[in-house]
């Protein structure tokens, strides 16, 4: 499925499941495959353990039953290496229970201060974690114990850590996608937005009005959103062969 670019390490993080997983992961024989097969505290325990052990330069992790798009790895190499930067997503892709591509759509922007007042979520559109990939120097920032303690909004932690840092860019791209099925931990919105608001200030009336306009760009064409966003948004010159 890859163009063997990228060298992967794959970590996978099981809460001692009773379903055969550490079987199955050790039956392909992989040796850059690692496992952590123990009981831990929900997901974000788990995604904790497997970025303490990650030792690449780019990280991003996948929940189970979401997808990668088999030339990610190699869109994602070619924008951390050209455009020198540390913190990416692309399309907004969603799959059905039946991993029918069903939806897609690309983000406008992605702003430090509506990280910090929680736009993302009830204002604007989230971020999605199956297309987020980023710097491996960017774990240096996280919290471990205060990201295992969260049960929903862990990802939107790791966002907001990330933003005070750096600019999350976003490339005209299919990275990755999520599967929307029953049962899901994300149907839990009320809960998540109560961890996600521990984090959160209040926005400012200059919050409230950029926002109008985000959310305004958001539905314009990519030509629109590339001209107000000319350094944050990458899109492929078919002439020239390379992202701009």
């Amino acid at each position: 499925l890859f163009s063997g670019r990228a060298e992967l390490e794959y970590i996978v993080c099981d809460g001692n499941s009773s379903d055969g997983t550490p079987d199955i992961v050790r039956s392909y024989g992989n040796k850059s495959i690692k496992i952590v097969s123990e009981p831990d505290a929900g997901m974000y325990d788990a995604l904790s353990k497997g970025l303490r052990l990650a030792s690449g330069d780019i990280a991003a992790y996948l929940n189970a039953g979401d997808f990668y798009n088999k030339h990610a790895f190699d869109i994602v190499l070619d924008l951390f290496e050209s455009k020198k930067i540390s913190w990416l997503t692309g399309y907004r892709a969603v799959y059905s229970e039946s991993s029918y591509l069903v939806g897609a759509d690309l983000p406008y922007r992605f702003r430090k201060e509506f990280f910090d007042c929680g736009f993302y979520c009830w204002r604007l559109p989230m971020v999605q974690q199956e297309s987020t990939f980023w710097s491996s120097s960017l774990n240096s920032l996280i919290d471990h114990d205060r990201l295992s303690q969260f049960k929903y909004a862990g990802d939107y932690y790791l966002w907001w850590l990330f933003s005070k840092q750096t600019e999350l860019k976003i490339v005209k791209a299919f990275l990755g996608g999520w599967r929307v099925h029953q049962g899901q931990l994300s149907e839990n919105s009320s809960e998540y937005v109560r961890e996600m608001e521990t984090l959160l200030r209040k926005p400012s009336a200059r919050d409230q009005a950029l926002s109008l306009v985000d959310k305004f760009l958001g539905y314009c064409p990519t030509k629109i959103k590339k001209r107000f966003n000319k350094d944050g948004l990458f899109t492929f010159d078919h002439e020239h062969q390379q992202w701009i």
